[in-house]
């Protein structure tokens, strides 16, 4: 590995017990309380991690499909409670 691989996946790391817990019954809260403008562009950052490491394209696009909405959604959740 290069360094810059290992500058490309140490931000990532923290997802990994995310995804190697995601079945178990007391782990599902995880994803629920991060907040989604943090959680959207950290979705977006895997799918070019997931790029740069030569995963599958349709994995790639997936993840980054999921950040932009989940991105989305967080932007129109502010907006919305800003005119409110």
């Amino acid at each position: 590995m290069s360094t810059l691989d290992i500058v490309i996946a140490i931000p990532v790391a923290p997802l990994l017990p995310v995804l190697v817990t995601w079945y178990l019954p007391w782990e599902r809260w995880l994803p629920s309380r991060i907040p989604k403008i943090v959680l959207g562009p950290y979705l977006v950052y895997a799918s070019f991690a997931a790029w740069h490491f030569r995963m599958p394209w349709w994995l790639v696009l997936v993840v980054a499909a999921w950040g932009l909405i989940v991105t989305l959604m967080a932007v129109t959740e502010k907006h919305s409670a800003d005119k409110k």
